[in-house]
């Protein structure tokens, strides 16, 4: 799941807001079930979990950004599910019925199962929000080691093969100075979001230095690796820039270099490797791919 700084902030805002309309729905259920009040009209009928605001957010486009999130999913099926025990228990209430502890079990255990999705989401949207770089949406280096080491050790078990990619803007200090700050920030933003949009989602993309990217790139071999940096390569070489100075829009282009995450040596020397390929490029003429082996 590939996100923007900006997408995800109101991703994160929304599914707050749905929350939020979740609890005051249930605290609503409480008060008609202990103090028998009639029960909302559109909580007794099948498609209940559409009609509160919780399933309005689930199906809008504001939720649209989240669904690809393996827990997506997850927290519309415990949604349905509790409503269709809630609904049970509302319905009772309505026709003066007893309400049996076993059903009150099943819709608390239901209820639990739901909370326990939406916050293993809002932890996860959390943990994204503070380990990106604010500017360009890429991860920042905060967890890049531990992430390496853990990829590592399914290489070192032979479940996979991994690369890297050291990813380099060529002259970029021109760009800042002929254009400044703000046409250098525009460069690295659409860079970014560029790379994200042609790598698979379980691909991981980092801001490693100031004009500098690293792509970890599970299940990959260096062949496909250097297919995938070709790709990138002509991709942000393509782009045309907004200049925030309302000049002419900006060109860029970039340097790659790939190497093996390799299972017997320090993850930081993997990382060295695809730094050392990428100054082969900058030296072969920039704008192109070099590997190490």
């Amino acid at each position: 799941m590939h996100l923007s700084s900006q997408q995800l902030q109101a991703s994160v805002a929304l599914l707050d807001q749905a929350i939020y309309n979740h609890e005051q729905w249930y605290k609503n259920v409480v008060r008609v079930l202990i103090a028998r009040l009639p029960p909302d009209g559109p909580d007794l009928l099948p498609d209940a979990h559409d009609r509160c605001r919780f399933g309005q957010w689930y199906r809008s486009d504001g939720a649209a950004a989240l669904r690809d999130h393996p827990a997506f999913d997850a927290i519309g099926q415990a949604h349905k599910q509790m409503h269709a025990s809630a609904t049970h228990l509302l319905q009772r209430s309505a026709d003066e019925l007893p309400i049996s502890v076993g059903d009150l079990d099943h819709f608390s255990n239901l209820l639990d199962r739901m909370r326990l999705e939406i916050q293993t989401l809002r932890r996860e949207l959390a943990e994204m929000e503070q380990n990106r770089d604010s500017l360009t949406g890429a991860r920042n280096r905060t967890n890049l080691l531990p992430d390496l080491r853990e990829q590592q050790a399914l290489v070192r078990r032979g479940l996979q093969e991994c690369a890297l990619m050291m990813i380099d803007l060529d002259h970029f200090k021109e760009i800042n100075d002929r254009h400044g700050h703000a046409a250098g920030d525009a460069v690295l933003m659409s860079t970014s979001q560029c790379a994200q949009a042609h790598v698979r989602p379980y691909d991981r993309l980092y801001r490693y230095g100031g004009e500098e990217f690293l792509l970890l790139m599970p299940q990959t071999s260096i062949d496909a690796a250097l297919s995938m940096a070709e790709r990138l390569r002509a991709a942000v070489e393509a782009q045309e820039i907004h200049d925030p100075g309302a000049g002419p829009p900006l060109s860029v282009t970039a340097s790659f270099g790939v190497a093996p995450l390799v299972a017997e040596r320090p993850v930081e020397d993997s990382i060295d490797g695809a730094d050392k390929a990428m100054y082969q490029a900058k030296t072969g003429g920039r704008n192109r791919v070099e590997a190490q082996d």
